[in-house]
């Protein structure tokens, strides 16, 4: 559970972060949001906790993650995806926790496992 938290969570903050490579576009996301001390995400420069859809695209114009947050939190589904547009991740999430399935793919888009959570605790694994 942690870990796809985590995951997501690290995944926003370093979608800023690519080469400078110019023989490349850049990797481009839909707003800058940052990770604060309190554990909740905040539009960049903003002082109010952010509410919306976070999209990140790869360089090759493949999308990398879409993550929705109310009021600082994960809430809604968030989808991750590799850089060839196979999808890796998807999971739901209410109010920061996670809730219902969450589901993992490999990279060819075999399914990998499928968890269950109730209120942000695992209950359930279908390998």
């Amino acid at each position: 559970m942690k870990k796809i938290a985590i995951f997501l969570m690290t995944s926003l903050l370093l979608f800023g972060c690519g080469n400078d490579e110019k023989a490349k576009p850049a990797e481009r996301i839909t707003v800058h949001i940052e990770k604060r001390s309190n554990g909740l995400a905040y539009e960049q420069n903003q002082d109010k906790p952010f509410t919306g859809m976070f999209e990140g695209y790869y360089r090759n114009g493949y999308k990398k993650a879409e993550i929705h947050f109310k009021n600082g939190k994960q809430h809604g589904t968030a989808k991750l995806w590799y850089e060839n547009g196979q999808q890796s991740n998807e999971a739901n999430f209410y109010e920061g926790k996670l809730e219902g399935l969450a589901t993992e793919w490999n990279k060819d888009g075999s399914k990998h496992k499928d968890r269950i959570f109730r209120d942000g605790k695992l209950i359930g694994s279908m390998d």
